[in-house]
């Protein structure tokens, strides 16, 4: 469903530009160096930016990029920079169509889907985020250690990534059917709070690159 947008939407992409990614060509290779750090996590799909936030706060050392197409709920992630700034911490408002035309060769360390559009139809296979052609996009901006973490509350999308993404070139490292029943302190999503509430099991995997050369 497409949020409404805010009045003051437009605004806080002007009050929040610093925080904001357009110019790749100027960054594109250099992310580490600019945000000063040695690790570097992008969250495609980020939403209202919960999640972005999150990490930002648990790992203050780390770059974390969030990426995100609808304007409203861009300008709802920017808006919480308000009480929840970082020096760390960047956003992309637009499409995730091709990374490696926004990040260089082996320069992410983690790619993260929280709760993507799981594309029911056969015909939309291709707009998944774990289609091949995704995956090859990620195995070129991923370090030769680099990772997938996805999380989602639906199985269908689930089952089909456990296939596509193990028939990639990744290995799975990591994999639980009710993630919230474990100790990991990986932080909540909005959708991922509403689904844990409604006693849904939320579904996790992590593959790691492997086939590095």
């Amino acid at each position: 469903m497409r949020l409404r947008k805010k009045d003051w939407s437009s605004e806080v992409f002007e009050q929040f530009s610093d925080y904001l990614i357009s110019d790749f060509e100027a960054i594109k290779g250099n992310w580490k160096e600019t945000l000063k750090t040695d690790k570097l996590h992008v969250e495609i799909g980020a939403g209202k930016g919960d999640y972005w936030h999150q990490m930002s706060a648990l790992y203050p050392e780390r770059g974390i990029v969030a990426m995100e197409r609808d304007f409203t709920a861009s300008s709802i992630a920017l808006k919480k920079l308000e009480s929840n700034s970082g020096e760390r911490k960047r956003f992309i408002y637009g499409d995730a169509e091709k990374l490696s035309e926004m990040f260089g060769p082996k320069e992410v360390d983690v790619v993260h889907l929280n709760f993507s559009d799981p594309w029911k139809k056969n015909r939309h296979e291709k707009r998944r985020l774990t289609y091949k052609t995704k995956l090859d996009d990620y195995y070129d901006v991923l370090t030769d250690t680099g990772e997938i973490w996805m999380k989602t509350d639906n199985v269908g999308l689930f089952n089909y990534s456990l296939v596509s993404v193990g028939s990639h070139k990744f290995e799975l490292v990591d994999v639980h059917v009710d993630f919230r029943t474990t100790d990991d302190n990986d932080p909540f999503t909005e959708y991922e709070h509403k689904f844990h509430e409604m006693g849904q099991p939320i579904f996790r995997a992590i593959w790691r690159k492997k086939d590095v050369k």
